[in-house]
């Protein structure tokens, strides 16, 4: 993404989601109705709260996508609601393993997934994922991002959801690293 075949790898992020998913897939332990019903409902939610999001400008605020992420369905790219489900999953995987109540991983789980939207939001800027209106991220953004997390981590435990997944933990810091060095780079 620093290099200057830039354009080239930003055009290829749709397929980097769609790969990252086959492989987590591919290594999911037991895939049965409870793996496939959260990744449907999640999917599915992401994408409805993002739709939500840009057709109002309430929930996370005044917000449009660019180029980068593909093809889009009502101005919402279609790949957005399996980029929630890669995040939501491994965090999941993550926070699944450790031997705490179920409330505080939901909140664990949250408060992860809002750092790596704190993180990815001046790269998304950056390269033409979304950008934001005055070029501002606003406080709702996190609160909101918080909220629908959590939501998405309680899915996980409503549903009995196991998920051991060997490439998910790796996965998720691959993202945090990719996303800070992107933010040290721009800066």
């Amino acid at each position: 993404m620093l290099s200057p075949f830039q354009e080239y790898f930003r055009l290829l992020t749709p397929f980097n989601l769609i790969m990252s998913a086959i492989l987590l897939w591919a290594n999911h332990r037991e895939r049965n109705l409870e793996i496939l019903a959260y990744s449907v409902l999640i999917f599915a939610l992401g994408f409805a709260i993002e739709f939500l999001g840009v057709w109002s400008g309430v929930i996370f605020g005044e917000y449009s996508y660019g180029a980068t992420l593909g093809p889009k369905l009502f101005n919402v790219p279609i790949i957005i609601g399996l980029n929630w489900l890669l995040v939501m999953y491994c965090i999941a995987c993550l926070t699944d393993s450790l031997k705490i109540p179920v409330v505080v991983k939901i909140i664990a789980g949250a408060t992860l997934a809002v750092a790596v939207d704190w993180l990815i939001e001046p790269v998304a800027m950056h390269f033409d994922f979304w950008s934001w209106k005055d070029n501002v991220v606003p406080f709702q953004n996190y609160v909101s991002w918080f909220i629908t997390s959590a939501m998405m981590q309680g899915a996980y435990h409503l549903l009995r959801v196991k998920a051991e997944n060997k490439l998910a933990l790796p996965f998720y810091f691959t993202q945090l690293f990719f996303f800070l060095i992107l933010n040290i780079a721009i800066r």
